[in-house]
């Protein structure tokens, strides 16, 4: 194996532009996981900007973010190689790579939305709870992880029957974690807000959204870093990806206007439509119509139709707005669960609780896209051949 890696090596990418660019990106890293190391020894709700009320902030829905783009990256790259869509195929083996690198950055972020990183992988191996959400997620995110770190090396080595055998679990174990995070939402009655099968669409809808925007983004990089064109297999490879990117913002805003139909027109509790007006007209109506709705899903989907998913610069730049949107999307639902108090109408009570990031959480989260970044540079250099379509 390393013989091959070896071979695989880009030589000419170690420019001074991309060391320097990859040390800094590495810098951002360090930075981030000393801000995380700071906040679990100094105590999360004095660093951070959470409270008994608002426990979860924008680091859960960063690891929400990081974690669904994971999936959506495995679900490529198995669909592209175990299912024979030929079409996909060029992206396979780098949608592997950057399926293990945001998946490494989910786990990151985990271990520093939890008080006690180490009690959870202890308690997860020697008290494992089959009716628990939470383990069965780290539990499969796990198998998922392994399994694609298995894959990986495998390609690696030519062993292509290993690979696709490792591949066909993963994006099992990928699709069971996924649902097993939309569960956490989904079987919380309350709050009301996050109630209702149809999270469990959503869910799987955006990972693959999530999964198509980062592939084609990061592709198309590689390209301008190699200063080379995108021509050929390449070419359809992307234009299969953005219409399946397409078909999925579709699907999103369907289920997005279910949910909020549910909301109003069934027998939601009260909190679950103070929660939804706070979205719709309230203090994360900027962020829901602005980002969510225009930015993330809008725009993207008339950008694709009008280009026909035929232009390499509109694909890219939908598929950046559709990544923006998706993760305001997550902070939104995590955020509107918990934005309404238990006791609402008691005297005394806001109708809105307040939560903002502090410092130490919004460096956490530049140092996990740090670390996004950090990553693709280097799986470009060294294993960049096994990449290649130019």
């Amino acid at each position: 194996m390393a013989a091959n890696l070896d071979h695989l090596e880009e030589g000419y990418l170690a420019s001074n532009r991309i060391k320097w660019l990859t040390h800094l990106f590495s810098l951002i890293t360090i930075a981030g996981l000393t801000a995380g190391s700071y906040a679990t020894m100094t105590g999360h709700q004095i660093a951070y900007g959470i409270s008994r009320e608002v426990p979860w902030g924008i680091l859960t829905a960063s690891f929400a973010f990081f974690a669904i783009t994971s999936t959506g990256l495995c679900l490529i790259a198995a669909i592209s190689h175990a299912y024979g869509v030929t079409p996909l195929r060029p992206l396979g083996s780098r949608s592997v790579y950057l399926a293990i690198v945001t998946t490494v950055t989910a786990f990151m972020l985990l271990a520093f939305s939890v008080e006690n990183p180490w009690l959870l992988i202890y308690y997860n191996a020697v008290s494992p709870s089959l009716t628990s959400n939470i383990w069965w997620l780290s539990t499969l995110y796990g198998i998922m992880s392994g399994c694609l770190f298995l894959r990986f090396a495998f390609l690696i080595s030519g062993s292509k029957g290993a690979a696709l055998s490792f591949g066909i679990i993963a994006a099992v174990a990928a699709v069971g974690a996924n649902n097993n995070l939309g569960g956490l939402f989904t079987l919380a009655s309350d709050p009301p807000i996050w109630f209702g099968v149809q999270l469990l669409i959503l869910f799987l809808a955006s990972a693959v959204l999530s999964g198509t925007a980062a592939i084609i983004i990061f592709t198309v990089l590689a390209y301008v870093i190699r200063k080379k064109r995108i021509i050929g297999e390449a070419q359809k490879a992307l234009e299969t990806a953005a219409t399946l990117m397409a078909l999925m913002i579709a699907i999103v805003l369907v289920v997005t206007v279910a949910r909020f139909y549910t909301m109003y027109f069934s027998d939601i509790p009260d909190p679950g439509i103070v929660a939804a007006q706070a979205l719709i007209n309230g203090p994360l109506a900027v962020n829901f119509w602005g980002f969510e709705i225009i930015v993330g899903l809008i725009a993207p989907l008339a950008l694709l139709l009008i280009t026909r998913t035929k232009s390499i610069w509109a694909m890219t730049l939908a598929s950046s707005m559709a990544l923006l949107g998706a993760y305001v999307q997550r902070f939104d639902l995590v955020y509107s669960g918990q934005i309404v108090p238990k006791f609402s109408g008691w005297n005394e009570l806001p109708q809105y609780l307040h939560y903002f990031p502090t410092g130490p959480e919004l460096i956490v989260v530049i140092g996990a896209f740090g670390l996004v970044a950090f990553g693709f540079l280097l799986g470009e250099r060294f294993v960049g051949k096994l990449f290649r379509l130019y």
